[in-house]
């Protein structure tokens, strides 16, 4: 199973890492899909409908020519893996680290480019060996190295030994996971412009067993490239799988909080502590990375973050955008399936990038306060995802909508039983997609004969308008059913290995059912991104999906509020009490 994956636009060649293979170097030519107007021999079902047939010849503005616009590493991946399921590497090295420099000024993107001030000392947990590692800048001679009660304490006599005896310990170490916290934003890039400073690229080359790092000048997650190293900040893991907003993200207050373990505490600042109390500014700089290793014995986002991978078949640091993770998973089971995929929304049509559709978001009710007897909490299960899959809501599903103009106020209108509501005569605009161009055409249509293609067809309607097929399950529907069936297993399995007390098994199957979980509360999100492959590049079924969510939540109280006016509070007291056994 692969451990890592790079491409190289330079050669045209993938390098990946498997657990049993080790390196892998090869070249691949990936197959295109042509659209045909009728079934040939060797053509298969494109998703949006119709067929294509199989080609060699790219060519970057032929709008027929499909699945030319797909990731290399999510093409590889699949092509690859598709037959695996749930199956992950049986090891990795992974290693902690933590840096620390000379207090300058503020942490900007421009300083840490800059890079002005020397590293003091670098920080290391070999996960493999559980050995604690700090490499530090001595210049006095007090500090001896030592090797010990599986911590390892290298003294250095100026920053650039420093740098050089890291970079040996590391090639030595040779993680395939690379963790920080906070990392992405300054641990890495700032030891990559640092590095490039004192000894030089070409040094710096080695902190990647290919001998490539790339830098990508946008201030988001990643902007150092350390081919054949996966790089995973844990601070933007906890904000993708704890999503309820954290007071701090510091990492002291996060260690706290999760494990009871905080930084250390000092007088003055670090170039003081560094100054007066060197053994002291060690112990600070290894419990940075002890803390991360105790917050993943506890909430082992690393593990999630592998499982998830491998589910939907993407480079680990792919895991922080849930528009690549399902495209994975969409990309494995059409590829399961025969079925073309389409290329991209905005692959046709570029200006859907610039998309300004509204629609309403989720439901809040605002407060009323008091004190309140006849109080009911209500919970819906995986609501969004129940909702996709109870609309068969997808790209090749999507037949159209009502057209309406004034888009944040009409969402709750259009369920079937409120079309019946209205003047049968009553004319409305209906909206097509094009699925082969992403463009829209417009027809008026009465009401009446609407209802009627609706019922005629079983199409499902949304709160938006937006109307589904329901002739055959979206693979969108399908996906999901499947993680919720998943999840159901692996609960089942976590429960079975409580009962036996088999806590391995019992940790092993939680981070599975919890990995589904993610994926199918990642979906929705997908659907908001115009240029995400299996949209429609206009916001349409992500309305559909939310405005929904907004009727439901707002019938369901309707419903139980009548529900307990027109009934329970007629009981007395007593009766309440002996109902309810309270």
């Amino acid at each position: 199973m692969y451990q890592a994956v790079y491409y190289d636009h330079q050669t045209y060649t993938y390098h990946l890492r498997d657990d049993k293979q080790g390196w892998l170097d090869f070249q691949f030519q990936p197959t295109f899909w042509k659209r045909v107007e009728e079934y040939q021999d060797g053509a298969q079902p494109i998703l949006t409908g119709g067929w294509a047939i199989p080609t060699k010849k790219y060519d970057k503005y032929d709008p027929d020519l499909l699945e030319k616009d797909i990731d290399k590493s999510l093409l590889i991946l699949r092509e690859l893996y598709y037959k695996q399921d749930d199956v992950v590497p049986s090891w990795h090295n992974i290693v902690y680290i933590d840096i620390e420099i000379e207090i300058g000024g503020a942490l900007t993107p421009e300083y840490i480019r800059s890079a002005p001030m020397p590293i003091t000392s670098i920080a290391l947990i070999d996960v493999t060996t559980k050995q604690k590692i700090c490499l530090i800048v001595d210049k006095t001679g007090q500090i001896q190295e030592t090797n010990q009660d599986s911590k390892h304490i290298i003294p250095c006599k100026s920053e650039k030994e420093l740098i050089g005896k890291f970079l040996s310990k590391f090639e030595e170490l040779d993680p395939t996971i690379l963790v920080g916290y906070n990392s992405a934003y300054f641990d890495i890039p700032y030891l990559y412009f640092r590095l490039s400073q004192v000894v030089g690229e070409d040094e710096v080359n080695r902190l990647s067993p290919l001998k490539k790092v790339q830098y990508s000048d946008f201030n988001g997650e990643n902007q150092i490239k350390i081919a054949g190293v996966n790089h995973l900040d844990y601070m933007l893991l906890h904000k993708k799988y704890i999503m309820k907003e954290e007071p701090s993200y510091k990492l002291g207050d996060i260690g706290t909080k999760y494990v009871d373990l905080g930084k250390i505490e000092y007088e003055g600042n670090l170039n003081t502590l560094f100054r007066d109390d060197i053994n002291a500014f060690i112990d600070y700089n290894l419990r940075d990375v002890e803390i991360i290793e105790a917050l993943e014995a506890k909430l082992k986002f690393i593990n999630l973050t592998i499982m998830i991978s491998h589910i939907c078949n993407i480079p680990y640091e792919s895991i922080y955008w849930n528009t690549v993770m399902n495209e994975g998973a969409m990309l494995k089971y059409l590829k399961r399936e025969g079925i073309i995929s389409p290329n991209k929304p905005t692959t046709h049509n570029p200006s859907l990038k610039a998309v300004n559709e509204t629609y309403a978001g989720g439901f809040i009710l605002e407060p009323i306060p008091g004190l309140y007897f006849d109080v009911i909490d209500l919970d819906f299960t995986s609501l969004y995802p129940s909702i996709i899959k109870s609309l068969n809501l997808g790209i090749e599903t999507l037949v159209g909508r009502i057209k309406v103009d004034h888009r944040p106020t009409y969402e709750q209108n259009h369920s079937l039983e409120k079309l019946k509501e209205r003047d049968p005569n009553e004319i409305v605009t209906i909206e097509k997609l094009n699925k082969k161009t992403y463009s829209m055409s417009a027809n008026q249509l009465s009401i009446g004969k609407l209802i009627k293609i609706i019922e005629d067809n079983k199409f499902t309607i949304s709160a938006s308008g937006a109307m589904f097929r329901t002739d055959e399950q979206s693979v969108c529907s399908k996906i999901l059913q499947g993680w919720f069936e998943k999840r159901e297993h692996y609960r089942g399995l976590k429960k079975k290995a409580g009962k036996e007390e088999n806590w391995d098994d019992y940790k092993l199957y939680d981070l599975f059912q919890h990995a589904f979980k993610i994926l199918q509360n990642a979906m929705y999100g997908t659907y908001a991104k115009s240029g995400w492959r299996y949209t429609d590049g206009r916001l349409i079924c992500s309305a559909a999906i939310t405005n929904s969510g907004q009727s439901l939540t707002k019938h369901t109280i309707d419903f139980t509020n009548n529900k307990i006016n027109n009934e329970y509070l007629k009981l007395n007291k007593e009766e309440l009490i002996k109902r309810f056994n309270l």
